[in-house]
């Protein structure tokens, strides 16, 4: 085969009659799967079609304009894709590393940590086409969200153990006051880096994957994703004290990359934007508990919820201890 592209059909699905064979790997939110495929017994690639409706042409864009000037990004190399404008009909071929693990350890998610902090360390204005539109609301949407549903959020942090206190202390004070954050940097994002998107290859080596939110944002968007965000498909039993030290290593590499942070600052604002974020998670898992899992399995929900209300708590006591 000359050219990939020739292994997709017009529709933006995979032409059985120009290929080996193909496996499924993982069904999108929009239903359509990304698939390993081999033009050979040999030579596999993977097959992902467009997942994320509303963003449309964003990861193959990132990777030809960002990642492609960013070599100490570790990422899956972008073979082939679509022309831009094809809609739900949109696919991308990426390079085949083999089995991928999404385990939690310190050591990868450190591994990880280092690569935001080269990412968050390019200008973001070199990419004007980069938005600051995100795959979720911004934090301010989310914390008048929570304070919007102010019944809901007591009843959840009382049914969880929590300070229902806390609530008032903290969120409606910041709301009020317009979120004073002396973090003001906007970085350009990966925008979804939960376990499900960070991978241990066979090699021992971790990949960022999934490029589709990148978006522009402060810092701590995708240090909660890569800390305390938790995933009802991706058990993640992280140790307490690995929050402080995957922040510590975070600032360890900017500070490598000329691009140093306020360490107490961005500690203190950190643990404040994770609470927050936290709480609005467990806010819709439990509506998605109420209406029956949806796309996800119960057991993986009640699993989320517990994970989250967890970090929930060790973000308090950062917060407390850095307040």
């Amino acid at each position: 085969m000359r050219n990939l592209g020739e292994a997709v059909k017009a529709d933006g699905t995979l032409d059985d009659n120009r290929i080996w064979r193909r496996e499924p790997m993982y069904q999108g939110m929009n239903g359509r799967w990304v698939e390993r495929f081999y033009t050979h017994p040999e030579h596999s690639y993977i097959f992902k079609p467009l997942t994320n409706g509303e963003s449309v042409d964003r990861e193959a864009w990132v990777n030809r304009n960002i990642l492609a000037k960013l070599p100490e990004i570790t990422a899956p190399k972008l073979l082939a894709a679509s022309l831009e404008g094809k809609g739900t009909q949109g696919w991308t071929i990426f390079e085949d590393l083999g089995p991928l693990r999404h385990s939690y350890r310190l050591e990868y998610a450190q591994v990880a940590a280092r690569q935001l902090a080269r990412l968050h360390a390019a200008p973001a204005e070199q990419w004007p086409g980069i938005t600051a539109q995100g795959p979720k609301p911004g934090i301010e949407v989310i914390a008048a969200d929570v304070l919007r549903r102010r019944d809901e959020a007591l009843a959840v942090l009382g049914g969880q153990g929590l300070p229902i206190q806390w609530l008032d202390w903290e969120i409606v004070p910041a709301v009020r006051d317009g979120y004073g954050f002396n973090v003001r940097r906007q970085v350009l994002s990966h925008g979804d880096l939960h376990l499900g998107n960070y991978a241990v290859t066979k090699e021992g080596g971790v990949v960022l994957l999934d490029w589709e939110h990148t978006h522009r944002n402060l810092p701590y968007w995708d240090l909660y994703h890569l800390i305390d965000m938790s995933h009802p498909r991706f058990p993640k039993a992280m140790p307490v004290e690995d929050r402080v030290k995957l922040l510590e290593t975070y600032m360890d590499e900017a500070d490598k990359q000329g691009t140093p942070w306020a360490r107490e600052v961005l500690v203190r604002e950190y643990a404040w934007f994770a609470a927050i974020f936290s709480l609005w998670m467990l806010l819709l898992v439990e509506s998605d508990l109420r209406r029956g899992g949806g796309v996800w399995t119960k057991e993986g929900l009640l699993r989320q919820r517990e994970e989250t209300a967890k970090g929930l708590t060790g973000c308090l006591e950062l917060l407390e201890n850095h307040g």
